[in-house]
């Protein structure tokens, strides 16, 4: 009896704790979009700046032909890229049989990360955990569509000496010095891009890898210093980690725990990168007055879905079935994974590109599967 006590205690103590958690997501949500407000003047400044937004959208063929802003180029070679080394190529790719220096421990994000330095001089920010494998291998299909990726690469073993002396293990290595600076965030909401298939289209594919952490913070506008389009800002999702396992589970479905992290509980393991999990859950629940319905554990992912057209999913289709099962058995590959999970992972993504091709705008229609 005191051991079962001790059980039901801890996890009441957890419940409550996630219950506290999330009642401060939820009003400081209320608070940001004015829900929660006693302010009239507060209200006013609401309103206009949803008229600016909405007037802002007008804009964006304007800005989009003066070429400093990009999110989406058409890819010409779809059929031919390699999606094993991505857009850093196999050049660009780290060589493990050399030793890497340590430079720096990095402080963003929830994963271990260190800064280290090769013998050609370049810079690498090394992260380790579970998003290594899901991030390599979600950067090569976003980048095999025509989207702006970081040069990623998932590395089995590296030596790291220095000030740290680490034996790194399944890591992945993104390129710092790739040409590119950061020039701040982006929202989903609120963006150059609002109401184009370009953006819709990244959602789509953020739906497509279970990328259930969809956060502005993920979202990076990068600057070209180099090269012959110098100047540009490119945006881009920059950590796509949190991809290709589940995105939520019952707890999701419970009133005001809608949007904590899906890694959150019980089944944090299936979270990210995770095979079965992701053939698991379903991928399009139906479509609605011509708007597709994603299957989205997290209420975060929900909301940025809500508005996809059936054209929009035939549009992306129209460029991810351009990729033979070898380039996404590449893209796999290029995060570890081999036999049966890579296997796996190209069938399901095989089959919701198929969903996506095969979606009607005139019907009602219901998938139980994948």
């Amino acid at each position: 009896m005191i051991l079962k006590e001790k059980i039901t205690a801890k996890f009441m103590r957890g419940l409550t704790t996630a219950f506290a958690i999330t009642c401060f997501i939820a009003f400081s949500g209320m608070m940001e979009t004015g829900a929660v407000t006693q302010n009239p003047d507060h209200s006013r400044q609401i309103a206009t700046k949803l008229k600016e937004r909405k007037s802002g959208i007008e804009g964006v063929a304007a800005r989009a032909k003066i070429g400093r802003d990009v999110m989406w180029r058409e890819p010409v070679d779809i059929k031919s890229r390699d999606l094993f080394y991505g857009i850093g190529g196999r050049k660009g790719a780290p060589d493990p049989s050399t030793a890497f220096t340590f430079v720096k421990h990095s402080e963003s994000g929830t994963q271990k990360k260190f800064t280290v330095k090769d013998a050609r001089g370049h810079e690498w920010t090394v992260k380790f955990g579970r998003e290594a494998r899901p991030e390599t291998v979600s950067s090569r299909i976003v980048w095999a569509v025509g989207y702006h990726t970081d040069q990623d690469y998932f590395v089995r073993q590296a030596r790291i000496v220095g000030k740290e002396n680490i034996n790194a293990r399944d890591v992945r290595f993104e390129r710092r010095d790739d040409g590119f600076e950061e020039d701040g965030n982006w929202s989903w909401k609120e963006n150059p891009f609002v109401g184009t298939r370009e953006l819709q289209g990244l959602k789509i594919l953020m739906a497509l890898l279970k990328n259930w952490d969809v956060k502005s913070g993920n979202n990076e506008i990068a600057r070209q210093v180099r090269g012959n389009r110098q100047g540009r800002r490119i945006y881009y999702v920059s950590d796509l980690g949190a991809s290709l396992g589940q995105t939520g589970t019952w707890v999701h479905k419970i009133p005001l725990f809608g949007d904590l992290p899906a890694s959150y509980g019980f089944a944090a393991s299936k979270a990210k990168g995770d095979p079965e999990a992701f053939a698991d859950e379903k991928f399009i629940k139906g479509v609605e007055d011509g708007k597709v319905i994603f299957y989205f554990g997290r209420a975060r992912g929900r909301s940025m879905l809500k508005d996809i057209s059936v054209a929009d999913a035939r549009w992306m289709s129209g460029l991810l079935g351009q990729l033979s099962n070898k380039q996404l058995s590449d893209a796999v590959r290029a995060g570890g994974y081999e036999g049966p999970e890579a296997a796996l992972y190209v069938r399901v993504l095989r089959a919701r590109i198929n969903q996506l091709r095969n979606l009607k705008s005139d019907t009602r229609t219901a998938y139980l599967k994948h």
